[in-house]
């Protein structure tokens, strides 16, 4: 049961990366500006000099969340393999080759560009929800063990 939740949360979380790819250039602006004016008001600087950090910490969140879920689905499954270190590596690759289809997707989107940089910012999101979720169950099975 708790693997076909994880699933469908992760799916979910997919479209919602999906979508948000598929809008064209002004529209993300449009949604990024309302972040980017939040994060410049706490700081006291301008919107525009925090636009770049924010449009990267949205990569790296929303695939940190999609890695999360990711492996709380892998680590829930039947098929689990022996080994986490496996399991987490198997989890980062489907993860990261779904970022990779993702920004290959917005060559096709008007205003928008596919850069190895956001790829290599998904995959380090991927990896450490993957690795959370692993120091999480490590300690989870330490203390059953303990007692």
């Amino acid at each position: 049961m708790k693997f076909r939740i994880f699933t469908i949360i992760s799916i979910l979380i997919m479209v919602v990366i999906f979508v948000h790819s598929a809008m064209p250039a002004e529209m993300s602006s449009i949604e990024s500006s309302v972040f980017e004016r939040f994060v410049a008001s706490i700081l006291g600087v301008t919107p525009e000099s925090v636009t770049f950090a924010v449009r990267k910490c949205a990569h790296f969140t929303e695939y940190l969340v999609l890695g999360l879920f990711m492996m709380l689905a892998a680590v829930n499954t039947r098929q689990q393999t022996k080994s986490a270190y496996i399991t987490g590596l198997i989890t980062w690759i489907i993860g990261t080759a779904y970022a990779v289809s993702d920004e290959l997707h917005q060559l096709f989107v008007p205003g928008r560009s596919c850069e190895l940089r956001d790829m290599c910012i998904d995959a380090a999101g991927i990896f450490c929800g993957v690795l959370i979720i692993s120091g999480v169950m490590r300690v989870r099975y330490r203390r059953r063990k303990s007692l």
